[in-house]
């Protein structure tokens, strides 16, 4: 609730002029103070202000740089509501040069030209009051939802400390439950490394409180624990953290298996892996382009069965845009184009089971 006293601040250069309207305000039961100078209504404004009503003659100022500084200092919520009451003239063009004289940066002004009923000039003061009331109730609601942020904040990090204190437990129950089975020690390690791309990734994602993350930092930090120079180009992108989370693990398979069977298999260190990603407008719409390219390994064929890697790298981009995997001989190439939007949302598609989609 607004917590002010809505002070009417009367500014009236001559004393009697400003004391007539003063006792009027008064016996309506407002709270009206008078000021005779620029600096005094300067000290007036405040939460505490509910309406300026301001005299022809105050406003021939020299400098206005006093109330303009006051002015540009309020919170973004406030506007201070002033009433200019100025004598009548013949013509609309003197209204306007009068109403010109006041510093156009103030800009919740009325003008009432005097004389006037005590009915007008109260309801006009009515009416800038009640904007007044208006601004607190924003400012109230600003402030909750402050309020409400900094605890969904709070919550956020405490939930991704704990997803990733998960994590690591995994990896943990992992290592011991296979520790007696050195056979397996392959598909352990592999596990692992899957659990880690998850886990790098929750730590970019941390950094922006889980709102975004950016590809380009996402690229980097995924393949950036291998001994092998990726050539990678493209700008800074932010996705959402499903996005992120997604690609990561596309990321990681893609770069185990250029290790293992690919461009980076052979002892010859000949092999490269290139990727690259951009954004382009296609038929009014703003598109993501991905590749990864390898060149310079072993002799590439199709592979005559999926294994989990494979269908992952499928149902993940499948979910997030449409992709085409090549095998030609002289390397493995993988090219993905979906909507920026898909990636950028906060909610992104739900993947298809890996069943649902066909094999290699």
């Amino acid at each position: 609730m607004a917590s002010y006293d809505e002070k009417v601040v009367v500014y009236a250069p001559h004393v009697r002029d400003g004391d007539s309207i003063i006792r009027l305000l008064n016996t309506r039961d407002h709270h009206a103070v008078g000021v005779t100078s620029l600096d005094g209504l300067v000290g007036h404004l405040d939460e505490s202000l509910g309406a300026v009503l301001m005299t022809e003659e105050a406003l021939v100022q020299s400098d206005w740089g006093a109330l303009l500084d006051v002015i540009r200092e309020q919170p973004s919520w406030s506007s201070y509501p002033f009433i200019l009451l100025i004598g009548q003239h013949r013509s609309a063009g003197q209204t306007e040069a009068v109403y010109a004289m006041f510093p156009p940066e103030v800009g919740n002004v009325m003008v009432l030209e005097r004389p006037m009923s005590t009915t007008a000039l109260i309801s006009a003061l009515r009416w800038a009051i009640g904007g007044r009331r208006r601004q607190f109730v924003t400012r109230d609601h600003l402030v909750e939802l402050e309020r409400h942020a900094r605890h969904q904040k709070l919550l956020t990090r405490e939930l991704a400390h704990r997803v990733k204190n998960t994590i690591a437990m995994l990896q943990s129950i992992v290592m011991q439950t296979m520790r007696p089975y050195p056979e397996l020690e392959a598909v352990r390690d592999l596990v692992i490394a899957r659990f880690g791309a998850l886990s790098r990734t929750h730590d970019l994602l941390l950094g922006t409180d889980f709102a975004s993350a950016d590809f380009l930092e996402l690229v980097a930090g995924t393949l950036s624990i291998h001994e092998h120079a990726f050539e990678t180009l493209g700008p800074s992108i932010q996705i959402s953290p499903q996005a992120a989370l997604s690609f990561a693990l596309v990321l990681h398979e893609l770069a185990t298996n250029s290790i293992k069977y690919g461009a980076f298999s052979e002892e010859t260190g000949s092999g490269s892996v290139r990727l690259t990603w951009s954004t382009e407008i296609a038929d009014g719409t703003e598109m993501f382009a991905f590749a990864w390219i390898e060149r310079g390994g072993p002799e590439v064929t199709a592979p005559t069965r999926s294994g989990f890697g494979s269908r992952l790298i499928r149902t993940t981009l499948g979910a997030l845009g449409t992709f085409d995997i090549a095998y030609p001989a002289d390397g493995l190439e993988l090219r993905f184009t979906g909507e920026l939007s898909h990636l950028t949302q906060a909610v992104v598609p739900i993947s298809p089971r890996a069943d649902e989609l066909p094999l290699d």
